[in-house]
């Protein structure tokens, strides 16, 4: 849990702008990869959509709550790094899935960063 803590942002605006980036990058690596294999599927692009909303949703809410009980904005930070981390693991994903060669030491380092952080080992 440390990384996600040990994070800083150049400006707070990246805490929302950063995700937001990482979510269409996601959303569009997850299209291309889909329209390659032919598993397009509408329903699962929506639902997508909806977790993706729903985690820049939950961003802003722990940012209007910190501000309104002034707390420090690590917590905001911490929130929205966790949640670039689950988007740069699925772009990773859906390249692989594309046929994009991916290093396995870069596989392998984000599968030991999801682990560290979803399961504290």
């Amino acid at each position: 849990m440390n990384i996600v803590f040990s994070i800083h942002y150049a400006n707070n605006y990246w805490i929302v702008l950063l995700p937001a980036i990482m979510a269409v990058s996601d959303v569009v690596t997850g299209f291309i990869q889909a329209q390659i294999n032919g598993t397009k599927n509408s329903s699962v692009m929506r639902k997508g959509l909806y977790r993706k909303v729903g985690e820049l949703g939950t961003i802003v809410l722990v940012w209007v709550t910190c501000v309104a009980i002034e707390l420090s904005i690590k917590y905001v930070a911490a929130v929205s790094t966790y949640v670039c981390i689950m988007e740069a693991l699925s772009i990773l994903e859906n390249l692989k899935a594309m046929g994009v060669p991916i290093p396995d030491f870069i596989t392998k380092k984000a599968h030991d960063i999801d682990t560290q952080i979803n399961h504290g080992e």
